[in-house]
């Protein structure tokens, strides 16, 4: 018999799978084990099948019929709350880490508290879903070579160097980052860090793994 579901403020977590005990934090977090990693976590049982039916599938749906992106978010944020707050800590990939340290420079970069915790929920479910689905990382990963070959190629520009739009006047401006380099300094760039020897490293962190434990 599964246990039934669990209940806090106006957040519903669905059936959590037999055998598993769950915590929420003040936030209404599942808490996760801080020793195992979330590609453990999110591969064995019981806890595989609880991802796929009760956070992929109703996400999945909701992004297929949803009328507007309100829809999407609701569910999105709903999906977020079951599974483990990504860290480099219960990760181990190289590419994972890497796309935290983005992650972190696109909200202190960014300022918009009508979509910054949408955009934080994308990142985070984008993150978990790299980390442990070879299926959804194969895809990002040809898209990103894609896209830097366009680059390299010098076809992809980006469309503004700076910020296109300020702020409303209660919000200032959106953007604080630094201004986006012209397609020749991108080039430059580019060829500056092929000029510099490959690092020899594997694609995972081989301290962080052991028996899909953190050391």
């Amino acid at each position: 018999m599964s246990l039934p579901s669990l209940q806090r403020g106006n957040m519903d977590i669905p059936e959590i799978p037999q055998g598993y005990v769950v915590e929420l934090d003040s936030e209404g977090q599942i808490k996760h084990n801080p020793n195992m990693l979330v590609s453990t976590w999110a591969l064995l049982t019981p806890m595989r099948q609880f991802v796929i039916d009760k956070v992929k599938a109703p996400l999945r749906k909701a992004i297929e019929e949803a009328k507007t992106l309100s829809d999407i978010a609701e569910e999105l944020f709903s999906a977020i709350k079951k599974i483990p707050l990504i860290t480099k800590r219960n990760t181990c990939f190289i590419n994972t880490h890497i796309l935290i340290d983005k992650k972190e420079m696109f909200l202190k970069y960014h300022y918009n508290p009508n979509r910054g915790k949408l955009y934080e929920a994308a990142f985070n479910m984008f993150i978990f879903e790299y980390e442990h689905d070879g299926y959804y990382a194969f895809l990002a990963d040809w898209l990103l070579i894609e896209f830097a070959m366009e680059m390299a190629k010098g076809n992809w520009k980006p469309r503004f160097t700076k910020f296109p739009m300020k702020g409303r006047d209660s919000v200032g401006q959106y953007w604080s980052g630094p201004d986006l380099p012209d397609v020749e300094t991108i080039r430059l760039k580019m060829r500056e860090a092929l000029e510099k020897p490959i690092p020899t490293r594997p694609t995972i962190h081989l301290d962080i793994v052991k028996g899909g434990r953190i050391i």
